[in-house]
């Protein structure tokens, strides 16, 4: 009896280890131990594996225990079962099976599904004979814990189907940080698009590019082209968090040209996520476009699912401009200003203040960044102005009553021309300069 009962053990340890490979080996030889998928640790797959072989055999005892212990190392916070019902998952969207498929009774992708999950419920049998051994002094106690529990596999389609969608990484958070092929959860303070001022024209077509992609009306890339300062990140950021249905993702500029297919096929598997990778600081002069322009408009189309923001302080090429949507930032200068001010005003509940406010505040403005309050003229330092006057009573009521004066200073319209030209030297040079300044003269002589 006990010799059937061994029998019957080991058959179920062996068809366990199979049914491992099935699941998570990548086609390599069956006596290779090196050949695991990486949607699960490999180390935990080939622990696991060991544990199955060396269970079966009376003189592995210690063996058995020193592998489980070191099983029980790699996941010391989670039960086994709960890592690979993860991996499960994930293995699915490798293999292009939409776990949703399997309340499609009749599908071909049910069929598949099925067939994975029988595979998963024959390794949790083999985990349950491991959970059975006899105490070893060898083995930690803790390890039973580890390999304790029943799979979610076992229950009901429908509950397999939302614990899938519930447990996607994906799922855990908005914004991720895509770095060396992994995707890294990187929570960020979002900002109501509703408390940006100033740039009207910019703000609607950011506004209307990310509403078009969150509802399929379609992906081409946005590409942002701007002196610093101006909101390129933080338009780019909060208008894709602003439609609910869109991840965003941060990615580097090096990644334009040396792993740009490997993110598109990690983000394309998710069909039922929409993502917005975004690429910020970028140099074009020093990008090798290659992948870009092959996956963009090229031999390649950009999957549904997923579309780009590049975001640049310099112009992009030609060639790369004619594949998605510009959007150009104006300067910032005394317009710009006094219509941040104005917006700023009418959400502050002053939308009736004396018309003169504005200028006034503007004019306070220019004279702390006289006064090297500020280092720059940009939208984020005036926002940072207009938080002094909101929070500051005193400097309220005197603003409003020099508003009411009869000289108005209003905000000096050469500091911000000299400011930008400033700022337009250091980043393109002299030569760009003197190429603009002929440009106004000929617009000039043909006015």
């Amino acid at each position: 009896m006990a010799g059937n009962m061994a029998n019957c053990s080991n058959k179920l340890l062996i068809e366990a280890a199979q049914s491992l490979r099935i699941l998570f080996g990548n086609g390599g030889a069956a006596s290779s131990i090196d050949i695991w998928a990486s949607s699960v640790e490999p180390q935990l797959l080939r622990a696991l594996s060991e544990a199955f072989a060396s269970a079966g055999q009376s003189d592995m005892e210690f063996k058995t225990a020193e592998v489980l212990n070191f099983l029980l190392s790699l996941t010391p916070q989670r039960g086994i079962l709960e890592v690979l019902e993860d991996g499960f998952f994930e293995m699915l969207l490798t293999r292009r099976l939409d776990i949703a498929d399997y309340l499609k009774k009749n599908s071909p992708a049910f069929s598949q599904i099925e067939f994975f999950r029988n595979n998963f419920l024959s390794v949790e049998k083999g985990i349950g004979i491991l959970r059975e051994l006899p105490d070893s002094q060898y083995l930690n106690p803790a390890v039973r814990g580890c390999l304790a529990g029943q799979s979610v596999l076992n229950g009901p389609a429908e509950k397999i189907v939302e614990i899938a969608l519930m447990r996607d990484p994906f799922s855990r958070c908005r914004t991720f940080r895509y770095l060396n092929g992994i995707f890294k959860p990187c929570p960020i303070k979002e900002y109501p698009v509703n408390k940006f001022y100033g740039f009207h024209g910019v703000r609607s077509r950011f506004q209307e590019h990310l509403s078009d992609f969150a509802s399929g009306r379609g992906n081409v890339p946005l590409l942002i082209s701007s002196l610093p300062g101006l909101g390129k990140t933080q338009f780019s950021i909060n208008y894709t968090l602003a439609e609910q249905n869109l991840t965003l993702i941060f990615a580097e500029p090096e990644t334009l040209e040396q792993d740009l297919d490997k993110l598109i096929a990690a983000l394309a598997l998710r069909k039922r996520r929409k993502f917005v990778v975004f690429f910020d600081d970028i140099e074009p002069e020093r990008i090798n476009w290659y992948s870009f322009r092959t996956n963009v408009g090229g031999s390649a189309l950009l999957p549904g699912n997923i579309t780009f923001i590049l975001a640049s302080n310099y112009t992009f090429p030609i060639n790369i401009l004619s594949r998605g949507r510009e959007i150009t930032f104006p300067v910032f200068d005394e317009v710009r200003c006094l219509e941040m001010v104005e917006d700023f005003l009418a959400d502050f509940g002053m939308k009736n203040a004396n018309e003169n406010l504005a200028s006034v505040i503007g004019a306070g403005y220019i004279e702390d960044f006289g006064q090297k309050k500020f280092t720059e003229l940009s939208p984020r330092t005036l926002i940072r102005y207009l938080e002094k006057f909101r929070n500051d009573a005193a400097l309220r009521r005197k603003m409003m009553e020099q508003s009411k004066q009869e000289m108005i200073i209003r905000p000096d319209s050469q500091l911000f021309y000299e400011f930008n030209i400033k700022l337009l030297r250091q980043l393109y040079g002299e030569s760009f300069i003197d190429e603009m300044r002929e440009e106004q003269l000929r617009s000039i002589g043909k006015a």
